[in-house]
């Protein structure tokens, strides 16, 4: 797992006024709660008396006290109260504070910062789902699924574009109509991107959504540390654009959060299709990624030698070369070159 990031912890509509939330980003239990003028914070869920939950604890005002002994806590983690020695000052206050992270609110979402000795600060806001150029207004819906699977798995599915046809078959591509394609990506500072211009859709229910004739589109596909795929079509004035992220939670446990967003179709209730949509496409990659979890309990290692696999062995020197940044190693190298073209069959 990647230290010096916001990951997703749940959907801003889950933490909800006077209830404590739990959360798990990269091992790291959280408890979420908003305070009176709902801004959302994050602290670690575990009280530093006797370890019991802060999740578990009684919201009161904008303080969180727990169910054990009582010692209240506020958002900055401070300890206020211990009433097992009254109102008055004692060690045990100055000792007490429980870990703070930074917490913001994007695109419906609640992101969390990981942070460490090297990067203990976010020094950018939340990743965003893009959106028009010309300032159109979005609609927009998000929807996420857990999976029995470790993170880098969860990952390598964000921009392995072979599994498609397979895995996901009539939704973005339908596998009798595969064909060669040619792409060329350029570096990104933590990632990579390629652009492709005068794109014919591909004849599914999805894409029709998009452009009814099928019309040619501009996309932009990115890939950026620590797990994001961002995407953007443009068909003339129609705009739509997906935000899809792997977030760590435990060594064995990933959750795939998934945001879509268009400028088009204002007024027509089509946000619950879309969100069905988005709910059986998680599940498709939920079940084969189990099964890929499943026969790595056998001996083995994965073959990363096709030209399609090439973006899964850039996530991977990508996160070394981050690593290297933060331990402060003398001109690390970018591995994912300037420019190059990459082709396979989809």
């Amino acid at each position: 797992m990647l230290e010096g990031f916001w990951y997703i912890a749940g959907e801003s509509t889950a933490i909800k006024a006077g209830r404590p939330f739990a959360s798990v980003l990269c091992n790291q239990p959280l408890v979420l709660f908003r305070d009176g003028q709902g801004r959302v914070h994050a602290l670690e869920d575990r009280c530093p008396h006797k370890g019991v939950p802060l999740s578990s604890a009684r919201q009161e005002g904008d303080s969180l006290r727990c169910p054990f002994h009582g010692w209240r806590f506020i958002a900055s983690g401070e300890c206020i109260e211990v009433p097992a020695i009254g109102n008055v000052p004692h060690p045990s206050l100055t000792s007490a504070c429980v870990k703070t992270f930074p917490a913001e609110e994007q695109d419906g979402w609640v992101w969390v910062y990981i942070g460490n000795e090297q990067c203990p600060k976010p020094s950018s806001p939340p990743p965003s789902l893009p959106v028009p150029a010309d300032g159109s207004p979005m609609v927009s819906v998000r929807e996420s699924a857990e999976a029995k699977v470790r993170w880098d798995f969860a990952v390598d599915s964000l921009m392995d574009p072979a599994h498609v046809p397979f895995v996901h078959n009539n939704y973005f591509r339908r596998r009798e109509a595969a064909r060669k394609k040619e792409k060329v990506f350029t570096r990104l500072p933590l990632g990579f991107r390629t652009i492709s211009q005068n794109v014919l859709l591909p004849d599914t229910f999805i894409f029709r959504a998009l452009s009814p004739r099928l019309g040619s589109a501009t996309t932009t596909v990115d890939f950026v540390l620590p797990g994001i795929h961002l995407e953007r079509w443009e068909i003339g004035k129609r705009f739509a654009s997906v935000m899809l992220v792997a977030t760590p939670l435990t060594d064995e446990r990933s959750r795939f959060d998934i945001c879509v967003g268009w400028n088009f179709l204002h007024g027509l209730p089509v946000g619950w299709q879309v969100r069905r949509t988005l709910r059986t496409i998680l599940s498709q990659d939920r079940e084969v990624l189990e099964l890929q979890e499943q026969g790595f309990g056998q001996k083995g290692s994965m073959l990363l030698n096709l030209e399609s696999d090439t973006l899964a062995v850039w996530y991977r020197r990508l996160k070394r070369y981050r690593l290297d940044q933060l331990a402060g190693v003398p001109d690390p190298q970018h591995p994912v070159p300037e420019k190059t073209t990459l082709s396979w069959t989809t």
